[in-house]
């Protein structure tokens, strides 16, 4: 059983953040939660909660790219309503935003005085908690806690006919180019609710959300440049792996990541982990202690 307690982050840029602070108000220990492409503050909420007790909170909340097409609010006074709202949702998210989210996040954990704070992200969070670390090296988190950190790009590239791969990216450059970038992408060729500029970013090997470049073989800068402990989880069975996933651990560890950082595989495991929270919290757990972050 755990506290549960609604709140709503205030980002600096002044966006509104929905989210939930499960455990105690006095928690030293807050693990903060990004959760995946479209996914919301509920995608691990299982895993958060087995992380709170007495000491240990964790904020799980809705980021700018929650759901595929969603509304999000930012405070503005010169009108009636004192906000005004906005198109968002991954179909129109930029990824670089992700700092602002973030640090919206860290500073209401810092406001509840918390002591130990760790980004906890799963799939496309593992990206926006890396560029956070990256872009932020000065940040009050101590560390983050990647949970299936795989490319987008490789997943697309390697299930995708080469002419086509092709063309939709020349189509998305081109929409960006005229100006349309937050299009979405002509229906005909890509179903899935996505403008051109975010398609880009995903599935583009020389974006900015191109951070795990196993299949691309981009240079992994803002990888490294994170300097601070990572520990990297992968699911053993996970769907949008092209590559036996020891690989993908092996060029993890080929990679100069922080200090006191990890690489771990649950067996068996699906990109989500479900079924596999207790094995992840023991992991969790151990590499806290292993290095005395607490």
């Amino acid at each position: 059983m755990y506290n549960c307690q609604i709140i709503k982050i205030q980002t600096p840029k002044k966006y509104l953040l929905d989210g939930l602070w499960l455990g105690s108000q006095k928690a030293q220990t807050v693990y903060i939660f990004l959760h995946g492409l479209g996914g919301s503050l509920f995608s691990q909420l299982k895993l958060a909660e087995s992380l709170t007790s007495k000491n240990s909170a964790a904020i799980v909340f809705n980021n700018r790219g929650f759901g595929t097409i969603n509304r999000i609010s930012k405070i503005n006074k010169s009108v009636a309503k004192g906000f005004k709202n906005y198109t968002m949702g991954f179909a129109h998210e930029v990824f670089t935003d992700c700092v602002d989210d973030i640090d919206g996040a860290v500073e209401y954990a810092l406001k509840n005085k918390a002591k130990q704070i760790y980004l906890v992200g799963h799939s496309t969070g593992c990206q926006k908690s890396v560029y956070y670390l990256a872009k932020r090296p000065k940040s009050k988190v101590r560390g983050a806690i990647l949970l299936a950190p795989m490319s987008d790009f490789a997943d697309m590239f390697a299930n995708t006919e080469i002419n086509k791969y092709k063309k939709l990216i020349s189509v998305a450059k081109l929409m960006v180019k005229e100006k349309r970038g937050f299009e979405l992408m002509p229906i005909n060729l890509w179903p899935m609710p996505t403008d051109a500029q975010r398609f880009l970013s995903l599935f583009s090997p020389d974006s900015q959300e191109e951070i795990f470049s196993y299949a691309s073989g981009k240079n992994p800068k803002i990888l490294i440049s994170a300097k601070k402990p990572l520990l990297i989880i992968l699911a053993g069975n996970d769907e949008y792996r092209e590559r036996p996933i020891k690989d993908i651990a092996k060029w993890f560890s080929d990679v100069p990541i922080g200090r006191g950082s990890d690489i771990k595989i649950v067996n068996k495991a699906p990109h989500n982990f479900s079924g596999h929270t207790d094995e992840l919290k023991k992991i969790i757990k151990k590499w806290e202690l292993k290095f005395n972050f607490r």
